[in-house]
């Protein structure tokens, strides 16, 4: 087995049941993650916080890895990827090597081809469950002390949510994802909610919305599961823009610590920073804390708020969803951004309107754009269906055509789309 038939053999079975399968049923009659059950548990011993929630998961993820390094050796998983299938796969902060990613894929491949080759057509092994089978595989060979796992959409039928967890995270949950996890905030909450099994010592809450909070506090207490929020146990203030990214304190119970910086743009990194925190001071106990200033300081996590280019200004970020465009006008505001051609690169089931309605006023234009990644649809309709809503808008059929008519207007640039579109940007040759 090659690099690339070790990345086709995560969608094999998907592939295979999806075309027997209704593009809009929900997960819960879709999704079986009882097939990797017992794989992924008996490979779960090591220590462990899986993380879900509707923005920041990747971002948190990342810090609560990158805190821990100052101590610890470190696995990462998180999805979906940037540039390379590999860096959903990290130690210390290195990606799995091509090599090594085909290696552990051949290990683990016979055993999944046996169970797949009995289940019915129109059911599948997750692509998400046979990521995490490998990620742990790997992390085991690779001798980590604590491995710090992603959620893909939600919790409850997710086959991350598998892996043995004595921590679980649960940033901001908003109403995303509704063909797959439910109509209404609850529903989606109620999913999400499922990364608490009743194994966890602590589950640590982002700031959430109250009805969100009383469905994972009811949750929480079936398990008697301590939780800890954010605002009352700890939280980010003291939050400035900076030349280096965001600086702030974070404070904890009675502890402070004082002026923290991340190479991420917006308050809401600082605030997803005090919940990386939080959590990492109950497992690692006392910081070494200019040891976790180096750690922060060294973060890389493109496509969160990035700056591409200063002449002229181009700012890349992966918005899907209205609810995440107060963070990406923020941050326009305090780079003296009055106002930007927008581009916006969000599939057709997904909030592209919500987007374009939130950024309007921040908008010289609107430029809609499509990535080329087969497995999502991007048609024209948008343009026609933000225009029956009073938002004008341009049509273009690739990431570089977009870019290249945004420059005519001579005007900042932000650009907000799903990953594959952040990929096809970051892939460009032209910042």
């Amino acid at each position: 087995m090659n690099r690339q038939e070790a990345e086709d053999f995560v969608y094999k079975s998907y592939l295979k049941a999806e075309k027997h399968q209704n593009y809009n049923t929900k997960d819960s009659a879709k999704r079986r993650p009882e097939l990797l059950r017992k794989l992924i548990r008996e490979q779960s011993g090591t220590p462990c916080v899986v993380i879900t929630g509707s923005k920041g998961k990747g971002s948190a993820a990342a810090m609560i890895s990158g805190i821990l390094q100052s101590g610890y050796r470190v696995g990462l998983m998180t999805s979906p990827h940037i540039t390379d299938f590999c860096e959903r796969f990290q130690v210390n902060g290195c990606s799995i090597s091509d090599q090594e990613f085909a290696f552990y894929m051949s290990q683990i491949q016979p055993k999944l081809d046996e169970i797949d080759a009995e289940i019915q057509e129109n059911a599948c092994i997750s692509p998400m469950g046979i990521q995490t089978l490998l990620g742990l595989r790997y992390f085991h060979a690779k001798h980590t002390d604590f491995n710090v796992l992603e959620c893909g959409k939600g919790a409850r039928y997710d086959d991350v949510n598998q892996a043995l967890h004595q921590y679980a995270v649960i940033n901001s949950i908003f109403l995303e994802h509704t063909r797959e996890l439910g109509a209404t905030l609850e529903e989606i909450a109620f999913d999400k909610s499922h990364v608490i099994t009743g194994e966890q010592k602590c589950v640590y809450l982002a700031r959430q919305s109250k009805e969100v909070l009383s469905v994972i506090q009811k949750r929480a207490d079936a398990f008697q599961t301590p939780v800890k929020y954010y605002g009352r146990d700890f939280f980010a203030e003291r939050i400035r823009y900076t030349n280096r990214g965001m600086r702030f304190d974070v404070v904890i119970g009675e502890n402070r610590y004082r002026d923290l910086t991340v190479p991420l743009l917006g308050g809401h990194q600082a605030r997803n920073c005090a919940l990386a925190m939080a959590v990492c001071q109950d497992i690692a106990g006392d910081f070494n804390l200019t040891d976790v200033k180096r750690k922060l300081l060294e973060l890389n996590w493109p496509g969160r708020m990035e700056v591409l280019s200063s002449a002229p200004l181009i700012l890349l970020d992966a918005c899907i969803h209205s609810a995440s465009c107060k963070n990406v006008k923020n941050v326009m505001h305090h780079l003296g951004m009055k106002q930007a051609v927008i581009i916006i690169g969000i599939p057709d089931d997904k909030d592209y309107a919500g987007v374009a309605k939130a950024m309007q006023d921040a908008a010289s234009a609107i430029i809609l754009t499509k990535s080329q990644n087969p497995h999502y649809v991007f048609t024209p309709i948008q343009q026609e269906r933000l225009l029956a809503a009073g938002i004008p808008a341009i049509w273009t059929d690739s990431v570089k055509e977009s870019l290249k008519k945004a420059k005519l207007f001579g005007q900042p640039i932000v650009i907000l789309g799903t990953t594959s579109v952040i990929s096809e940007v970051k892939n460009l040759k032209e910042f």
